[in-house]
């Protein structure tokens, strides 16, 4: 598959007034959380342990994963830590240790106590302890170390701030950083949260490449300020991440109670908010099959109304067409809700989840709330493998209705019955905004009307395929990111192809390339004390100058109206079904130090001097410095 690893949002909604309403009336408990504890505490079923057994060294394999990158640049430690944090043993990947996997039970009683709660915990088993427990206020600023020597002699390529010096971004374009709270949080029982499907998930035996969980990874929840300070020190001026919805809503449902403290918690975020990236409350699953459940579409405006005052712009969710397939494959196919199975269940999914997005966008504008809100997709319009094939120009075709097109277009209605994709109505389209990313396409062997009426061949009922080679010359369209990363490979040569397929079929007056990265071949399986190869990473300081360039020849040449690029990732993470042996970041992170050190890799420094956010002719009319207020 020929994958450029991108995303991009298209803006159509328009920004609407400041409301001065309170948040909803479900009430958060202080006592609640205490009684939680207690429950916790008690629960031999869940019992809190420290698991001191690492990873074992992973061979390639298949992985879907939300989107990706690193970025490589010495630098030594974390910013001092203040005698308020707590520090206990060094923190180390739990491995799964169940031996079969099994299902979510659907349709358990609902039980909003902290035993509830508790049972919760039980179907996902024992959870690690975090090595810090508080908030930790760094000193700032963030003394940046020295920078990293020119990568190649100039005779052979230029410096960062060299490339295309005559072009700059427009005013108020926001350059920064992504990251997801189930891939960087941590801290998955602390202070009230709940578990996710993705603490469940991350359990089962083959669901994640090195048998890593996300328990402590990135401690982001406890560390997320000085975090921020040292992608502030960088000169990013904007950060878009998720909230975790189960720290919210331990039990994911309207009517169920709010933490409080996790509210709370996001009461210092700003920037891009994503309400919903791929770590729904396990409850919901428990209750009634989660996102393949009609139900589900019930939630999300509360949710919304919570963070209404809190957060800036809004996604609703992220990567809906790659989170839906996740549905119907392992281990989420062990739990689906009544009447869905595993050919219906992405499609399914994928309804009731634009439903809950059009409800969703309705409710933002209802209730005055500042700023903008957006549907955040992977996809793309592909290219023809073979030129002036007609069949693999139908693949494209099908391959954007089936993808961002998804509902939109008369193919999937002729190929799908009402039972495998039902229909929304006229209205409910109206609120439906899309993305992408590219690959080449092609008709399968057997022809697309072969595969189309056969529902048992495993490229049905899509019947198209992705390419990641050259027809012509057979040679690959880029260089190869890491192993675990098989899908991904460096493509800058087609972006501004694809934004132009991407603005002449929708066209709109602002795009965000909402997540961009590589993963730096293997990284994963350096030696943590060999610290400076941790930190140089060619191969993504490439991918990312040759991104970023053919952005601004978009911007200026093509007329695209791009107005910010958001690298993925802020630091190295818990990669989805890949664990933590993928590194999409631009910071390294040490998982065996106590306080997981962070170090800038190459590829940081390169995208801020490319950058230089700091320039106002290039930027936003405001600092740095009060941009991260909030958060500091």
């Amino acid at each position: 598959m020929l994958r450029l690893y991108w995303i991009v949002t298209l803006l159509y909604t328009a920004k609407v007034a400041h409301s001065q309403s309170g948040f909803s009336d479900a009430v958060p408990s202080s006592a609640f959380t205490s009684q939680l504890r207690t429950s916790l505490a008690s629960s031999t079923a869940i019992s809190v342990t420290a698991v001191s057994s690492g990873f074992s060294t992973v061979t390639p394999s298949k992985s879907i994963t939300s989107s990706g990158f690193a970025t490589a640049t010495p630098s030594n430690t974390i910013a001092s830590i203040t005698a308020t944090a707590t520090i206990t043993a060094a923190p180390t990947p739990t491995v799964t240790s169940s031996s079969s996997p099994s299902g979510i039970p659907i349709g358990i009683p609902r039980d909003y106590s902290p035993a509830g709660l508790a049972k919760l915990w039980d179907l996902v088993g024992p959870v690690e302890v975090p090595p810090i427990t508080t908030t930790v206020i760094p000193q700032t600023p963030i003394a940046l170390p020295s920078h990293p020597p020119a990568l190649y002699p100039s005779f052979l390529a230029v410096a960062p701030k060299d490339i295309l010096p005559d072009l700059k971004y427009p005013e108020g374009f926001l350059f920064g950083v992504a990251s997801a709270a189930y891939q960087v949080e941590g801290a998955v029982m602390e202070e009230g949260k709940g578990p996710s499907v993705w603490d469940w998930a991350s359990r089962q035996p083959g669901a994640v490449t090195d048998n890593t969980t996300a328990d402590v990874v990135d401690l982001h929840y406890f560390l997320y300020k000085e975090d921020v300070a040292r992608i502030a020190a960088l000169g990013v001026n904007s950060h878009s991440f998720s909230v975790s919805w189960a720290r919210i809503f331990p039990f994911g449902a309207a009517d169920s109670p709010v933490n409080q403290q996790g509210l709370d918690h996001y009461a210092d975020g700003n920037s891009f908010t994503i309400i919903v990236h791929w770590d729904t409350p396990l409850a919901l699953a428990a209750y009634y099959g989660g996102f393949t459940s009609p139900k589900f579409t019930l939630v999300i405006r509360t949710l919304l109304s919570l963070t209404k005052l809190k957060l800036g712009d809004r996604y609703t969710f992220n990567e809906p067409q790659v989170y839906c397939a996740q549905v119907g494959s392992f281990p989420f196919n062990l739990s689906f809700a009544p009447g869905i199975n595993e050919q219906n269940a992405q499609f399914q999914c994928s309804y009731n989840l634009l439903k809950a997005h059009a409800g969703a966008v309705k409710a933002f504008r209802e209730m005055g709330i500042t700023g903008e809100i957006a549907f955040k997709s992977a996809d793309y319009i592909g290219m023809p493998w073979r030129a002036n094939n007609t069949e693999d120009m139908e693949a494209v075709e099908r391959n954007a209705a089936f993808n961002i097109g998804v509902f939109a277009d008369p193919i999937l209605k002729d190929t799908l019955p009402p039972d495998v994709l039902p229909r929304l109505t006229e209205q409910e389209s109206k609120e439906i905004l899309d993305a992408y990313r590219t690959y080449w396409n092609a008709a399968p062997p057997e022809g697309i009307d072969a595969c189309v009426n056969n529902t048992s061949d495993p490229l049905w009922p899509g019947c198209f395929l992705e390419l990641m080679n050259d027809f012509n010359t057979g040679w690959s369209s880029g260089p190869a990111s890491d192993p675990l990363t098989p899908w991904l490979q460096a493509t800058p040569q087609f972006l501004r192809p694809s934004f132009k397929r991407l603005h002449e079929r929708w066209p709109t007056s602002k795009i965000y390339l909402s997540e961009f990265g590589f993963t730096q071949p293997f990284e994963g399986v350096r030696n943590p004390q060999v610290l400076f190869q941790l930190t140089e990473d060619p191969e993504r300081t490439n991918y990312y100058m040759t991104y970023l360039g053919e952005l601004l020849l978009s911007i200026h040449e093509d007329g695209i109206p791009v107005q910010g690029a958001f690298c993925w990732a802020i630091m190295d993470n818990a990669e989805w079904n890949s664990g933590l042996s993928a590194r999409f970041g631009i910071q390294y992170v040490n998982y065996s130090s106590p306080t997981l050190e962070r170090s800038y890799k190459r590829s940081a420094f390169a995208l801020g001097e490319f950058t230089d956010v700091l320039n106002p002719t290039y930027h936003t009319d405001y600092s740095v410095a009060d941009f991260f207020e909030a958060h500091l």
